[in-house]
């Protein structure tokens, strides 16, 4: 039978291939479902790894930052950082947990800051929540990720702190320089302003004996909200017992009290024990970051010398700052500190009752630059280092450079007996002397009766000059050289504090030569030099001077003072006491003496600088006078008044 057409087959394959083709696409969606499914979420390390980077530099561009924006989040960091100049921290990843699955990790931040170049790093942990968000992890912002607990309105800063600045004592550990009340007078410009704070500032500076023109200017120039300081005043100080309440009444004048380190008084071993005050820029730059602006620090004396000793080592604290809108401090507290180390005393040997009885013997000197020096015989200590207020605050009694006269021929002395002379040996004293064309004379009282060939003790005690200056061809520049250094004078120390131990240069010139023996041409001295020579005199051995507790001790001379030598020597300076220029000098005990005088200057007749060396118990002493007519009249009040007062101590 014949087959009849196939219609219903044909569409039957047509559905088969449609379902099939319709399965096969099912499958293929839900395989890729199913790879979909199984696929892992990313990893919260990168928005963490994100997060410390920008913590340190404050870029947070890169970091997905939930509760803020980058902008807000990387504007509150850098002005967190503001005040810290350069110092960013060291922030890094340490540990991320996250549980599988989870939509919630948190990682942990150490973060390290080179707070200070010499002490312990601040260093701490934070905590990061962190959320996946949309497939992407975020991190919760907190400004404590910034700084433990720093709130959203406080910035950081760093406070150095500094130990009190140690004193500088004396031997029985009184101090000497040590923190003291003050009173610091200016003009508060919130107060007064214009022609007003002009006005206020001239009457001021009048009853401070002060610039008045100077001052009004300093005050016209700062800012208007500035204090103006015009003096600082010790709270005892009696200008301010006088005028006290006349500078209340100035409009604008305020008194603020404050400490600052300070002698006794304002003229008690001044040069020596120097000054405090603000760094310069200059030791600000060699400090290389140890010293910043507005660090007190030793300017001058013995205070800057030993600053490093004396100030110790700052500690500092990193705090939380909140400011006003005017940028004054609301609150500030403190994070992280690191404690300072504090300096260590300067014990000196200064005694205050003789340094006081050598300034008040120079008080009233206010014509020429005066000095005095004691020193102890037996241990070299310096005990008083004077000026008068003509030195104006100078060095001159321990690092004055000025010629020594006729104090110089104890030294001379010592060369003659070197060469075999003794008290006794007779010296050819006349009224003048020729050295190549060059005149030397005595003074012009010297007695008549003392010319002639006489004992170079007479010759001593008297002074003559031309008994010393006959020797020249005899006693060479560099015998002069030794014996001074035997004495103490002359060698180049490195000595623990400003001072001048004397020069006797050496010179081919035959008329320098002559004028060293009476200590002039190039030989110079200070006080102290003078007061060491008569010591070691005394001694019998070479002084060296002690101002230091402590110091290393100082060498001794190539040629050591012998003691059968300053047996002559003090035979000599005996008979000065008892017969010559030191008789003003006996009813006060003084045992040894010299008087001095040496010409200086352009005049004519020249002026003379003028001397007096004493010795008495364990005590040497110099006393200097810019301008005088002797070393009697000149020079010797001065250890009169010294003994009398140190006698009643």
């Amino acid at each position: 039978m014949p087959s009849g057409p196939r219609t219903g087959s044909s569409t039957g394959s047509r559905r088969r291939s449609f379902v099939a083709t319709a399965l096969s696409g099912a499958l293929v969606a839900t395989l890729a479902a199913g790879c979909s499914m199984f696929q892992s979420p990313p990893e919260p390390n990168d928005a963490a790894r994100a997060l410390a980077a920008a913590l340190a530099d404050g870029d947070f561009s890169r970091v997905p930052l939930k509760g803020t924006t980058a902008a807000e989040a990387g504007a509150f960091v850098q002005a967190a950082y503001k005040d810290l100049d350069s110092l960013r921290p060291a922030v890094s990843v340490t540990d991320v947990s996250h549980a599988d699955g989870s939509e919630k990790a948190t990682a942990t931040l150490s973060t390290r800051w080179d707070v200070s170049k010499t002490g312990a790093d601040w260093t701490y942990q934070s905590k990061v929540a962190m959320s996946l968000v949309d497939g992407a992890w975020q991190v919760s912002w907190n400004p404590a990720l910034v700084a433990p607990q720093l709130a959203s309105d406080e910035t950081l800063t760093i406070a150095r702190k500094w130990p009190r600045r140690a004193d500088i004592v004396d031997a029985s550990g009184g101090k000497l320089m040590t923190e003291r009340e003050v009173s610091v007078v200016g003009i508060d410009k919130t107060k007064v302003s214009g022609a007003a704070a002009a006005a206020s500032a001239r009457h001021l500076a009048a009853l401070l004996g002060i610039d008045s023109t100077r001052y009004a200017a300093k005050v016209g120039s700062a800012g208007a909200k500035a204090f103006v300081e015009a003096l600082t005043l010790r709270a005892s100080d009696p200008v301010l017992e006088k005028n006290g309440a006349a500078i209340a009444q100035v409009k604008g004048a305020i008194t603020v009290p404050a400490m600052k380190v300070l002698g006794p008084s304002r003229t008690f071993a001044a040069p020596i024990l120097g000054s405090v005050g603000e760094a310069t820029a200059e030791q600000v730059k060699a400090s290389k970051g140890t010293l910043e602006a507005g660090d007190s620090v030793g300017a001058s004396g013995l205070e800057f010398r030993y600053d490093a000793q004396l100030r110790g080592t700052p500690g500092l604290a990193v705090q939380a700052v909140k400011r006003g809108a005017d940028g004054s401090v609301l609150d500030k507290r403190e994070l992280f500190a690191e404690q300072s180390a504090e300096g260590q005393p300067l014990t000196i040997t200064l005694d205050p009752k003789a340094q006081s009885a050598a300034e008040a013997a120079l008080a009233k000197q206010t014509a020429h630059p005066t000095a005095l020096v004691a020193v102890r015989v037996s241990t070299g200590e310096i005990l008083a280092a004077a000026v008068g207020p003509a030195a104006d605050g100078s060095t001159l009694a321990l690092a004055g450079k000025v010629a020594p006269g006729s104090t110089f021929k104890i030294a001379s002395s010592l060369a003659n007996v070197r060469k075999g002379a003794t008290a006794d040996t007779k010296l050819p004293c006349t009224d003048s002397l020729t050295v190549n064309g060059r005149r030397f004379s005595n003074y012009t009282t010297y007695p008549k009766d003392k010319l002639g060939d006489i004992p170079m003790q007479t010759a001593l005690a008297f002074s003559c000059n031309t008994a010393f200056i006959s020797q020249y061809q005899k006693v060479s520049q560099d015998d002069l050289t030794k014996a001074a250094q035997s004495l103490g004078m002359g060698d180049k120390l490195d000595l623990p504090f400003t001072g001048f131990l004397g020069s006797v240069p050496a010179t081919d010139d035959v008329v320098e030569h002559a004028a060293s023996f009476i200590g002039q041409g190039r030989v110079e001295a200070s006080p102290l030099t003078m007061a060491v020579v008569v010591a070691s005199v005394m001694k019998g051995q070479t002084v060296r001077p002690q101002l230091v507790a402590g110091a290393p001790a100082l060498p001794a001379p190539a040629t050591p003072l012998d003691p059968t030598e300053a047996d002559v020597l003090r035979q000599e300076m005996r008979a000065v006491v008892s017969e010559g220029s030191g008789k003003v000098l006996r009813p006060l005990g003084v045992e040894y003496a010299k008087t001095g005088t040496a010409e200086f200057g352009t005049k004519n007749p020249p002026d003379t600088h003028t001397w007096m060396v004493a010795g008495r118990g364990d005590i040497a002493i110099a006393a200097y006078n810019e301008v005088g007519d002797n070393g009697v009249t000149g020079s010797a009040p001065f250890i009169v008044s010294f003994l009398k007062a140190y006698d009643l101590r």
